[in-house]
């Protein structure tokens, strides 16, 4: 009896390998579908970025291409609340940071290192004063083709593997803890995909 209990859960972890392998495959499937454009963009959120405050600098080149290649939309809540919250700063990597240098050596003055949540290196943009924030309508432009045979069995398995507490833990055991796809910040993620770059948007 034993041995058959051993051979029962090492062919089921089996299977829930097998699965895992197959949702990865039809995820990386569903990312390389084409974009639709819409006829006409629609509304998506409001957010807030960082826009260049300076126009008269020698570096102004400079500046716009770190803001318009680096920084990222901050969404609002609360229009509200506008005056009380900053937008993200505006971070490099260490690959996209020489890369930049390589573009523009002066930026190596431009920058702080520190070390994220992660404990991994970044550089921040330190240049805030020539910054100032302002308030975007995000418009979606585009929307990902869509495979219903492809969606339907990414939700049968997300099911099988995800929602089940059993199978879960299981998946956490073999793999460690990186299988939170239901998270909200993967949702969050998963709806800023095909956003278009902020338009300004006057009050």
């Amino acid at each position: 009896m034993r041995k058959d209990r051993k051979i029962t859960l090492k062919s089921k972890e089996k299977e829930l390998i097998r699965l895992h392998k197959e949702l990865s495959q039809i995820r990386e499937k569903i990312r390389s579908l084409p974009l639709i454009e819409l006829k006409k963009p629609i509304f998506h959120s409001y957010g807030l970025v960082w826009s260049l405050k300076i126009q008269s600098s020698k570096f102004k080149e400079a500046y716009l291409y770190i803001i318009d290649t680096y920084s990222e939309i901050k969404r609002l809540k609360n229009l509200k609340k506008f005056q009380q919250i900053e937008p993200e700063p505006i971070a490099l990597d260490k690959r996209e940071y020489k890369k930049l240098l390589e573009k523009y050596p002066d930026a190596i003055r431009w920058f702080l290192i520190r070390k994220n949540k992660i404990n991994v290196t970044e550089y921040i943009f330190n240049k805030v004063n020539i910054l100032e924030k302002k308030i975007v309508k995000v418009m979606i432009t585009h929307r990902k083709d869509i495979d219903p045979n492809l969606e339907s069995r990414k939700r049968e398995i997300e099911d099988l593997i995800y929602t089940n507490r059993d199978n879960s833990g299981k998946l956490d055991n073999l793999f460690g803890n990186l299988h939170d796809y239901v998270s909200e910040s993967y949702k969050i993620k998963l709806k800023t995909i095909d956003l278009l770059n902020p338009i300004q948007c006057d009050f």
